[in-house]
């Protein structure tokens, strides 16, 4: 009996993992909500926290704490699941049924200081924040311009600054583009610049700037005035507040381009068009 009980402890003593480490818990930020929530949940890429009230509410944070929106829904829905970075599963326990819905929220995108093109006027905004080392911005660039064309007067394009971290050059990119804007020369270092992504070094901007004509003296003063670093690091602030994580990212009229194709960049901009007032007829 002595031999077995000997036995017993010694496979406890092997099978009992022994912790050994003190796990401790840092609160970054303490996010004031509303009202009590019934349920929280958030997207997996961190861009937006839904919270299901008890007053039948859906509330939509960004992990800035920011209230995005509020939603009134339909009081059987007692569970909220987060399945993409638009796609919620609401649950009706009762009722036994679950739907996919997609949340949408219109951003407000500040172009006031972004260089544009097409119509200044034209009622649809399309906001890409962009990175000229990015390979992904790179290939949207042709769609971009076939939006334009394909709506005149209609679409305009602003462009937003958001150099990643990751990429040495493209900050400097971003200057040189900036200061090429006070010649009027913006797109077309634009294109040369995404024509050339994967080939950018101080020297190679300066030739691809030098290309479009620029007077080069001047260019280099321009780059070097705090108020175009300002203006990038207010692009990249805003960025991050609504959600920018990556590049690409593009809003129409605010609301997030999910897909980015032409029948993606279509479906919204429709969608705006029709919301505009209607234009009145002349009598003849």
């Amino acid at each position: 009996m002595r031999v077995l009980s000997l036995i017993f402890l010694s496979i406890l003593m092997v099978a009992t993992p022994v912790f050994a480490g003190v796990v401790n818990m840092r609160e970054l930020k303490t996010i004031q909500l509303e009202t009590t929530p019934k349920q929280i949940t958030t997207t997996a890429d961190g861009r937006r926290m839904y919270v299901l009230t008890e007053e039948g509410n859906l509330l939509i944070y960004n992990l800035g704490g920011e209230l995005q929106g509020k939603l009134s829904i339909d009081p059987a829905i007692d569970q909220i699941t987060a399945l993409g970075p638009q796609h919620l599963l609401l649950q009706k326990t009762a009722k036994k049924q679950a739907v996919v819905a997609i949340i949408e929220v219109s951003q407000q995108v500040d172009t006031s200081k972004s260089p544009i093109l097409g119509d200044p006027d034209a009622p649809i905004t399309i906001a890409v924040f962009d990175d000229f080392e990015c390979p992904y911005c790179a290939k949207t660039v042709p769609l971009l311009k076939q939006i334009v064309a394909k709506y005149p007067g209609q679409v305009k394009l602003a462009f937003k600054n958001f150099p990643l971290g990751s990429h040495r050059n493209s900050r400097n990119a971003a200057l040189t583009a900036l200061a090429a804007d006070r010649q009027g020369k913006f797109w077309d270092v634009h294109d040369l610049l995404y024509e050339n992504y994967n080939r950018l070094n101080p020297k190679k901007i300066d030739e691809l700037a030098a290309q479009t004509g620029l007077d080069m003296e001047q260019l280099k003063k321009d780059r070097v005035d705090p108020q175009l670093s300002a203006q990038i690091a207010q692009d990249i602030e805003e960025g991050t507040n609504i959600g920018v994580r990556g590049t690409p990212t593009i809003f129409v009229n605010g609301r997030l381009l999910a897909e980015r194709s032409l029948s993606g960049f279509s479906r919204l901009i429709e969608e705006e068009l029709r919301k505009l007032p209607a234009t009145p007829t002349n009598p003849q």
